[in-house]
């Protein structure tokens, strides 16, 4: 389990913890390896996944290939200018480094840049401070900058748009992703231009392709500054000469500011500094005050303590309500993982009285409910009883509890599908008409899963502001399906009067990728399970690829093989139908195919452009390009 401290994380670590104890529980000689930099109780996890007599070992090491300092930079005023302004200079104060051997006592101070901002006044916000150091790291190599929001991103990029960043020529890797930009979003998207000055954009607006674009640019050394926001701190492995900070908090439209949890923040440190990078890595806080500055001092020297489980907390929260777990799940949807687990040891042990028997031995399984128990044994004695009241609960229903395993839902979301689901059984999926605009039972199908509390605010929150509107969920995934490009989608569903379409095709794509294609497709998949579930093997398995067109936004089965093998969304279909007699294959077949396509045989399924998303597809797949006398004889 690579970032094992997610254990702790609110959002997914209790689906973590519930997994490791299922498979602790189900294979017993399974061994684990757990790797997280940021923890100080490491034997005591060892310890619950593998006993109190086991060889568990817990090893640390401090190591680091090449050293970092961390500081705060802020805009010191400087000398008078003309009418009433300053001019300006960058402090940064240095609060840790990787070896005692460095000792920064004094302030290092950073030069102006009136390109980017003239005078103090201009300079004096967290943006621009970002900006200024940034522009003066690109001397030393590549530079990350962050944000919080994706809107923060594009002006944050905007501002090292100057003349002195501006390339005298674009090597034709950078070429290839403009065209390709252009193509998919239209050619006055901003991060077209933005590649011209060595910039690139990184966030959840952007399609999956377009971020695997940019992480290849900058990864060739193609770009010198990657501005992103702060969600890229994990599952990147860039080497860069420094990290500029402009916030170290997460935000979202639907929420208030979250401090960043210091484990996030490490890890993100942790990409300066390292192999090939031969020098000191730089990691800047940005400070537009003294009070900023005191209180990002005291985040950066904030040591990340004992790992604890989810589990604690969301007990310690739910209190008053745990007597009931079925009823919990309504209001705090995060306790479905927790439900399922119960739902599925109960099927795994087989006996009802062997379960109740030994509740507080499953319990014993997870991490949490033993730290639980000392912490406070009354809330540990609350959760005890509702279990067994949820385990009596199991034992008299009449609902099929099977469905919990295959759907991801807690038996209670079950039962409200299935009280709610109207006209919706084993005739509603019907591959040909499901995603056509006369078609309602699309609609019908959001209206229910909205009702599930796993998936409803997700589900919600991806109509774009218009809340439980199942036709309008219906209507943005029939587009998605369809073939619609994302400019084209963001115009019809998302964009606001007066907004440019930049903003429009950022929301649209924060909703679209992170929240409709998953949550849709999961939630539809689970819908056929519950409502098919009485059609034979091979006509359900048929149809269970339905909710992955949502999920890749291609309306056939042949498009979502090309799909799952890296195939861009707008050649996927024209690509299939070319290669409508291979195309039914396996997998590893199917790509050789794919990789001994020529390139006119990509401009004659794809069109005039079929050499760009050949070329893409090879970048996105790792494929090299095998020359023409090198390739097999296809013809009769």
């Amino acid at each position: 389990v690579d970032e094992a401290h997610n254990l702790q994380s609110p959002r997914g670590g209790l689906n973590l913890e519930l997994l490791l104890a299922t498979i602790n529980k189900e294979c017993k000689d399974a061994h684990f390896l757990l790797l997280t930099p940021f923890i100080s109780n490491a034997r005591e996890v060892a310890r619950w996944l593998g006993g109190q007599s086991s060889d568990d070992i817990s090893l640390s090491l401090d190591w680091q290939p090449n050293d970092r300092a961390i500081g705060v930079v802020q805009a010191i005023k400087g000398k008078p200018l003309k009418k009433l302004s300053y001019d300006y200079s960058l402090e940064f104060e240095t609060f840790h480094t990787t070896r005692e051997t460095i000792a920064l006592d004094e302030c290092v101070t950073f030069p102006m840049s009136g390109e980017i901002a003239p005078t103090f006044s201009k300079v004096n916000s967290q943006g621009s401070i970002a900006a200024v150091v940034a522009q003066y790291l690109k001397l030393r190599g590549p530079v990350i900058v962050m944000h919080a929001r994706p809107d923060w991103v594009w002006s944050l990029a905007d501002r090292l748009k100057i003349a002195g960043n501006k390339r005298s020529s674009v090597h034709e890797d950078i070429e290839l992703v403009q065209k390709f930009l252009a193509l998919e979003m239209g050619e006055g998207f901003p991060l077209i231009e933005l590649l011209s000055y060595g910039i690139g954009v990184h966030h959840s607006g952007l399609p999956e392709e377009a971020r695997v674009l940019i992480e290849w640019l900058f990864e060739a050394a193609h770009l010198d500054f990657l501005v992103a926001t702060t969600t890229i701190a994990q599952g990147i492995n860039f080497p860069v000469s420094g990290v500029v900070m402009a916030s170290h908090q997460y935000f979202s439209s639907d929420s208030s500011p979250e401090e960043m949890p210091p484990e996030d923040f490490w890890n993100i440190a942790g990409r300066a500094g390292r192999v090939s990078q031969g020098q000191l890595g730089i990691i800047a806080l940005a400070a537009n005050s003294a009070d900023k500055a005191s209180l990002l001092q005291t985040y950066i020297k904030r040591n990340t303590g004992d790992l604890n489980s989810a589990l604690i907390q969301m007990a310690i929260d739910a209190a008053s309500d745990l007597g009931d777990l079925g009823k919990i799940v309504y209001s705090k949807p995060e306790w479905s993982c927790f439900l399922q687990y119960l739902t599925h040891t109960y099927r795994q042990m087989g006996e009802p009285s062997t379960f109740l028997q030994q509740i507080e031995q499953v319990l014993r399984g997870t991490y949490g409910f033993e730290k639980l128990k000392l912490r406070n044994s009354r809330i540990a004695r609350q959760l005890l009883l509702g279990i067994e009241n949820y385990a009596q609960f199991l034992q008299n229903s009449k609902y099929p509890i099977k469905l919990v395993d295959s759907t991801g839902f807690s038996i209670n979301s079950i039962i409200t599908v299935l009280l709610n689901k109207g006209s919706i059984d084993q005739n509603s999926w019907n591959s040909e008409t499901l995603f056509e605009d006369k078609d309602q039972t699309l609609r019908d199908m959001m209206g229910v899963l909205l009702l599930v509390p796993e998936i409803r605010d997700n589900l919600e929150a991806a109509t774009g502001g218009a809340g439980k509107d199942g036709s309008k969920l219906a209507d943005i995934a029939k587009d998605w399906v369809g073939g619609k490009s994302l400019p084209e989608i963001a115009d019809t569903h998302f964009r606001q009067e007066g907004e440019t379409s930049v903003t429009a095709i950022t929301r649209c794509g924060q909703n679209l990728f992170g929240k409709l294609t998953q949550t849709a497709s999961w939630g539809l998949g689970a819908l056929l399970s519950i409502t098919a579930s009485g059609l034979p093997d091979d006509e359900f398995k048929r149809l269970s690829n339905l909710p992955s067109r949502v999920f890749y936004g291609v309306n056939s089965d042949e498009a979502i093989a090309l799909r799952l093998l890296g195939v861009p969304r707008t050649a996927a279909a024209p690509l299939a139908s070319h290669c409508d007699e291979t195309i039914n294959q396996p997998l590893p077949k199917l790509r050789e195919t794919l990789v001994n396509l020529t390139e006119g045989d990509w401009e004659t399924a794809v069109g005039q452009n079929g050499s760009i998303y050949r070329r893409v597809w090879q970048i996105l797949e790792g494929v090299e390009d095998i020359p023409n006398s090198d390739r097999p004889d296809f013809s009769p």
